[in-house]
């Protein structure tokens, strides 16, 4: 890996709203089997076998093609001072969320209590969750502006992330309260 980049990849734990679309889904599934299977029984008893063959093809089809978007990583990219983050469905398909340069970033730090009261004053158009769990460790946020208004992205950020987002913005950094205990104790 080059000095001044640094790439990492963060896996979205099941919990909360994805936990749910996954129950969910496991749910559809399941009734999509058990309503074809009854429905071929019902209307072609005596071809049933062929009939549960293309029905199981049909649902690992339906699973094969909708489960990856219940799989998501985001791949973060710093380099050459930008960030870009991409949302990886399924390992097989990527979509580009967000990309700016680190410079024009409005603010950066690492999200607390402080920071959450701060930011929910704010009217921001855009919010990007980028996180692996919602009690994560290590999230920051970073404000922006585009050409369609102020937004924020959430983000895992390790160590050496943190060091090059300083690196090609300090101005725009806010240490947390967290942070600053932690480098008078020596921590």
């Amino acid at each position: 890996m080059f000095e001044n980049s640094y790439e990492y990849i963060i896996k979205r734990e099941a919990e909360g709203e994805l936990l749910f679309k996954r129950i969910a889904a496991i749910v559809g599934y399941a009734a999509f089997f058990v309503a074809l299977t009854a429905f071929a029984l019902a209307l072609i008893p005596s071809l049933f076998i062929p009939a549960l063959i293309l029905i199981c093809c049909l649902t690992a089809l339906l699973i094969f093609i909708t489960w990856r978007f219940l799989c998501i990583e985001y791949e973060i990219l710093i380099a050459n001072g930008d960030i870009v983050i991409t949302v990886l469905y399924g390992k097989g398909s990527r979509k580009t969320l967000f990309s700016s340069s680190i410079s024009s970033l409005s603010e950066i730090g690492e999200y607390d209590d402080r920071a959450y009261e701060e930011i929910s004053k704010l009217s921001l158009q855009k919010n990007h969750i980028c996180i692996s769990s919602l009690s994560a460790p290590d999230v920051y946020y970073a404000l922006f502006e585009d050409e369609e208004g102020r937004g924020i992205v959430y983000f895992d950020a390790p160590n050496r992330a943190v060091e090059l987002l300083k690196k090609y913005n300090a101005g725009a950094f806010r240490a947390s309260a967290k942070r600053i205990n932690n480098q008078a104790k020596g921590i």
